[in-house]
């Protein structure tokens, strides 16, 4: 039960969300091995190559003025004229303007990488000099047109959102013409696998792209990519490919029947199912990639096996069960109890910002839940709680519905660390995860819930004074999510008590101030 990936969900997806259901997803480690570049090239692109061309010679000259005459004021003292300070003056400019343009046509890459996305040189200003950005921070992917006239979309927004608290929103402009069409699905697609949180607008099924070639307009949709994908990416990320099964795909000699993909991401994969009785259950897939070294593999199986083992004994009303686990042509299976529900990502995604005593209830529920696996033989702890992973039942009751071990498993035969680091305290990124670590990850949950937005990583989770959020669970959150282990709640068992304390005296207060009612 270790760190998985935040874009899984046992539930039915709409149509909207299965087509940004990702179907592929690097998990290395941030790196040479492990981003992909995607080259942009502006309409001024070939004029400005051929602008440096013809320049070189005056650029040559003024860096060999500006810096023999910096040299000669600075060792042999010669004095400044008017005329001197004038010609270093145009001669730095000169050099600012050629190194600067060369460097913008240098950087003209998005580079993908697992954590984020960095951006080309040319939209420093557009961005205020931040060109790096994780994925949770991408909010929105629109495709939209330049002009009314437009007949098509011929421009990509991808608008980002600052983590702090003030949510600061930039936004920046790519011409459709600027990337090769094949670079551009692959850029989408990354978006979708590693951004799943983000609006798309339209959603890609309604996206119609109309490129105009010497043959005549070549439209482009976002319905098929698996090929591409293949193709194009099975050279450089051939050691986590994996092909998810197809619907009608069928599993343990016939008795489980796949319905359709919900998730994946990595080596890993959830399916909607059904087993021989028609019941409807949800399968996990992991697969280790073929290049991990030995004794990782053996490492990650004895612990899928163990941990699913132990799991398949865990019974509790508000833990999805794991029905059965299996391996078929070397892909290991989980398969475990259908949820019908809603999760809390999609929950507050939907209706915003939850009230704080609705967020209180949650909290004792989900408390609850890890009093029962943390006071097991041995304890078990889960490691990845987040809203991705409680699904609301119709009956406002919640239900943890994974502990991640497939991707756990696929994690440990790749050296990898698969999760969402907003929710995921300091110790554990260092694997060191203790009882307080799922304290912490209920902390940065809770905080979710009460702002719509993912916590800051590695950061105490507190809402800003002065907003329209309330306030007054800070002192909960600040303890749950300390950087100090010893300065959490020792057990869950104390956080519980805690939680039920507060909403005791949250009902004691509601009724002290609700008007007694007049007898006649």
């Amino acid at each position: 039960m270790n760190e998985s990936n935040s874009d899984k969900l046992p539930l039915r997806p709409t149509p909207e969300e299965m087509e940004r259901t990702p179907v592929r997803r690097h998990t290395g480690t941030p790196g040479e091995g492990s981003k992909f570049q995607i080259p942009q090239k502006p309409v001024f692109y070939k004029q400005a190559g051929r602008l440096l061309k013809f320049t070189f010679p005056i650029a040559l000259f003024a860096g060999v003025f500006f810096f023999w005459n910096t040299f000669l004021i600075a060792y042999f003292h010669v004095a400044l004229t008017a005329n001197l300070v004038m010609g270093l003056i145009q001669s730095a400019a000169v050099l600012l303007c050629y190194f600067g343009l060369l460097f913008v046509l240098l950087k003209n890459k998005f580079t993908l990488h697992l954590w984020g996305i960095s951006l080309p040189f040319l939209y420093i200003g557009a961005t205020f000099g931040k060109l790096t950005w994780s994925w949770p921070q991408l909010s929105a992917l629109i495709f939209s047109r330049s002009d009314a006239k437009v007949a098509a979309a011929d421009q990509l927004v991808l608008r980002f959102q600052d983590a702090d608290d003030d949510g600061s929103i930039v936004e920046i402009v790519v011409k459709l013409s600027e990337i090769d069409q094949l670079d551009l699905k692959k850029l989408v697609y990354a978006i979708v696998t590693n951004a799943p949180h983000a609006e798309i607008e339209p959603p890609l099924d309604k996206v119609a792209l109309e490129f105009p070639t010497v043959s005549g307009i070549k439209h482009l949709n976002f319905n098929s990519f698996t090929t591409m994908w293949d193709e194009e990416f099975s050279t450089r990320y051939s050691p986590t490919l994996f092909v998810p099964l197809a619907p009608e795909s069928t599993l343990r000699s016939g008795t489980i029947t796949i319905i359709e993909m919900v998730a994946s991401g990595g080596s890993a994969a959830i399916y909607s199912a059904k087993d021989s009785s028609g019941r409807q259950i949800i399968v996990k897939e992991a697969v280790i990639p073929k290049n991990s070294p030995e004794a990782l593999k053996t490492k990650a199986i004895e612990l899928f096996n163990r941990e699913a083992l132990l799991l398949s004994k865990l019974n509790h009303p508000h833990i999805a069960k794991v029905l059965d686990h299996f391996v078929e042509s070397e892909h290991h299976y989980e398969v475990l109890e259908y949820i019908d529900g809603l999760d809390l990502r999609r929950f507050v995604k939907e209706r915003g910002p939850q009230p704080e005593d609705f967020v209180l209830n949650w909290a004792e529920q989900i408390c609850e839940i890890l009093v029962y696996l943390h006071t097991q033989e041995p304890p078990i702890l889960h490691r990845d709680l987040t809203p991705d992973n409680l699904v609301l039942r119709v009956d406002g009751q919640l239900v943890l519905i994974d502990f991640g071990a497939a991707n756990a498993f696929v994690g440990t035969a790749t050296g990898t660390m698969i999760g969402k680091q907003s929710y995921m305290p300091p110790e554990q990124l260092r694997g060191k995860a203790v009882p307080q670590s799922d304290i912490y990850s209920l902390g940065s949950t809770c905080y979710f819930l009460l702002t719509g937005r993912d916590p800051t990583p590695l950061e105490v989770s507190q809402i800003k004074e002065g907003g329209n959020l309330p306030t007054s669970l800070n002192p909960l959150l600040a303890k749950c999510t300390a950087i100090d282990v010893a300065q959490r709640f020792a057990t869950s068992s104390e956080t519980l008590h805690e939680i039920r304390t507060i909403r005791k005296q949250r009902a004691l207060a509601a009724a002290v101030m609700r008007p007694e009612r007049t007898s006649f």
